[in-house]
C-alpha cells in the first residue's frame, strides 16, 4: 500500500546544498558515527553500504525530523535463524539508543541495522554515504511510502516497549523517554506531511496496537508503586537515623530492593546516580559530581560532598545519590526526619 502526499520543493538546507550533495565534513561525520554503531553491534560479517534514508533524504523534512542512518549488511551471513538475528539487532539497537542519545543541529541521530536482502519502494529517496552518491533521486512533487517503510520506522519503538520490565529500576526514566520521543514522532510527521507521512503513520502503528497506551499504563502503575515504596522506604529510613529503632539485615535488604540499590564497594564509581550499600565506613567522593547522603548501619546521617572523605561510626553505608532521580525522595526523608518524631535531630 503506497501514501502519497505534496512535499517541500527543496532538500533540507541543513544537510544539503542546493544541487542535493552533502558536505564532506557532515558525510565524514555521519559514516564514523555509522562506524561505530557498527563496531557496538558485534557481528561478523561486513559493511555493504551506509545510507541515508526517511525523511531527511527526501522532500517531506522539518528541523526537527531524525537523521535515519542505515547500516546495510547480509542477515544471512549473521546467522541462518533470521528472527534471532533481527531481535539480536534491536536489543544492541536499543542499548545504543540510550547509551549514546546522538544529535546533530537538534536533529536525533537515528542508527539501524538494514538487511540487504530488503528492497525499499523506488521512489523513497535513498543516499549512499560510503558512495557518496544517490541510490534512489527522492521526487520534489510526490513522495510515496509503502507499510514495509512505515515498519521499519515503528518496530525499534516496538522493540523497547515490549522489552520493558516494571522491575527495572530505570523503567520510569526509559518509559518518559519513549513517550517523548513518540510525540516528537508525531509531531514531526504531522508538520511535515500532514497526517500521511511516515511519521505519523509509523505512530498510529504502534497506537492501533495498543503499545502507546501499554507505556502510559505502566508510566501509572510504577508511579503508584514508587509512592507506596517511598513511604515505607522513607518510614524505615527515618526511624532509623531518628533512634527509634535500629534497622535489621531484613530491613535493609528490603530498603535495598526497594529502592533498587546495590551492595558494592565501588558504590558511585561504578554506580552513579544508584542507592549503593557500602560494606565499609571509609567512604571517598574523589571523583564523584554530585552530593550524596549517608546513613550508616548505627543511624549515623551526612551529606557527602565531591572530593571529600568521610569515616562513619558503623560498619557500613547505604547511599542516596543527591541528583534530581532521588531529590524528592531525599526532601520527604529530611521532613520526617525532622517533624516525623520527638527523637528528631
Amino acid at each position: 500500500m503506497l501514501h502519497e502526499y505534496q512535499t517541500h520543493n527543496e532538500l533540507n538546507p541543513m544537510l544539503w546544498t542546493s544541487d542535493q550533495t552533502m558536505s564532506d565534513k557532515v558525510r565524514a561525520g555521519f559514516l564514523k558515527i555509522a562506524n561505530a554503531f557498527y563496531e557496538f553491534l558485534e557481528i561478523d560479517t561486513h559493511i555493504i553500504d551506509i545510507v541515508l534514508i526517511g525523511s531527511n533524504a527526501n522532500y517531506n523534512w522539518t528541523d526537527n525530523s531524525d537523521i535515519d542512518i542505515h547500516v546495510v549488511v547480509n542477515y544471512l551471513e549473521i546467522g541462518s535463524n533470521l528472527f534471532l538475528v533481527e531481535n539480536y539487532l534491536r536489543a544492541k539497537k536499543s542499548i545504543w539508543s540510550s547509551k549514546y542519545p546522538l544529535k546533530y543541529k537538534g536533529m536525533d541521530i537515528e542508527l539501524y541495522a538494514q538487511d540487504s536482502n530488503q528492497d525499499l519502494h523506488g521512489s523513497v529517496g535513498i543516499f549512499s554515504l560510503t558512495k557518496n552518491k544517490w541510490i534512489h533521486e527522492p521526487n520534489a512533487d510526490v513522495i510515496s511510502i509503502d507499510d514495509e517503510l512505515i515498519q521499519q520506522k515503528a518496530q525499534p519503538y516496538e522493540y523497547e516497549i515490549e522489552q520493558l520490565s516494571v522491575q527495572d529500576p530505570n523503567i520510569d526514566k526509559k518509559i518518559k523517554r519513549l513517550l517523548v520521543k513518540l510525540q516528537n514522532l508525531r509531531k514531526t510527521g504531522l508538520d511535515a506531511a500532514g497526517e500521511y507521512s511516515i511519521e505519523n503513520l509509523a505512530f498510529k502503528y504502534l497506537r492501533n496496537k495498543g503499545l502507546v497506551d501499554r507505556l502510559k499504563e505502566m508510566l501509572q502503575q510504577t508511579t503508584m508503586s514508587h509512592m507506596i515504596m517511598d513511604e515505607s522506604v522513607i518510614e524505615s529510613l527515618a526511624q532509623h537515623v531518628t533512634k527509634q529503632r535500629v534497622l535489621s539485615e531484613s530491613d535493609w535488604n528490603m530498603v535495598i530492593q526497594k529502592t533498587g540499590g546495590v551492595e558494592d564497594a565501588m558504590g558511585q564509581w561504578k554506580h552513579p546516580g544508584r542507592c549503593t550499600m557500602i560494606p565499609g565506613n571509609q567512604i571517598t567522593m574523589r571523583n564523584v559530581p554530585f552530593k550524596v547522603l549517608g546513613i550508616d548501619d548505627t543511624g549515623h546521617m551526612q551529606m557527602m560532598h565531591p572530593e571529600q572523605s568521610y569515616e562513619y561510626p558503623g560498619t557500613r553505608v547505604f547511599e542516596i545519590p543527591h541528583t534530581p532521580q532521588w531529590q524528592t525522595f531525599m526532601m520527604q526523608l529530611m521532613n520526617k526526619i525532622r517533624n516525623g518524631s520527638k527523637y528528631a535531630k
